[in-house]
């Protein structure tokens, strides 16, 4: 009777440690694919909150200014701050607790507006111009805090672009 060569063969008892290692280099090119679609999903969901934010934002100036239609239309929100992003209207009184004029009114709703909004969206950065019934407000920020101001939705110098959106609202 003769053995079949297979059943003199020993039999292989665990892995090798080329085996092993070739196991955890896999396992860890996929860990690593993981991660870097997880670090994606928080930046692009932090995108879209302070986007959320920033149609808030819009949706409050509008309806501020929609309140005093007149003064609206006669260019008393008329306001911008594109090109550097101050605070607009810093020195405004507090129309809250003292009695105002419509323009100080007005100055005192874009400030109030932007101090509320502006720590919640970064870069803030807006305009509010009226042309005969239009009023037309423009907004960017740095939804990718890139940590650059710009005065427009293109991109800066580094490549980050900033989100911005628009609204134009016609008043009687």
């Amino acid at each position: 009777m003769q053995r079949h060569p297979l059943a003199t063969a020993h039999k292989q008892q665990g892995f090798t440690l080329i085996e092993l290692l070739i196991a955890v280099v896999i396992v860890s090119i996929g860990l690593l694919g993981h991660a870097a679609l997880q670090i994606q999903s928080v930046n692009t969901a932090q995108q879209a909150r302070f986007a959320q934010t920033a149609n808030v934002a819009m949706l409050d100036i509008v309806q501020r200014f929609s309140s005093m239609p007149q003064a609206a239309l006669d260019g008393e929100y008329d306001a911008s701050n594109l090109s550097d992003g101050a605070a607009p209207f810093t020195s405004v009184p507090n129309c809250a607790t003292q009695a105002c004029s419509r323009v100080e009114l007005a100055q005192y709703e874009i400030s109030d507006w932007f101090s509320s909004h502006s720590e919640y969206i970064p870069q803030l950065r807006f305009s509010i111009a009226h042309n005969a019934n239009l009023v037309t407000v423009t907004m960017t920020w740095d939804a990718n805090l890139s940590g650059s101001g710009v005065e427009n939705c293109a991109s800066d110098s580094s490549g980050a672009s900033h989100q911005c959106s628009e609204v134009a609202v016609w008043l009687r």
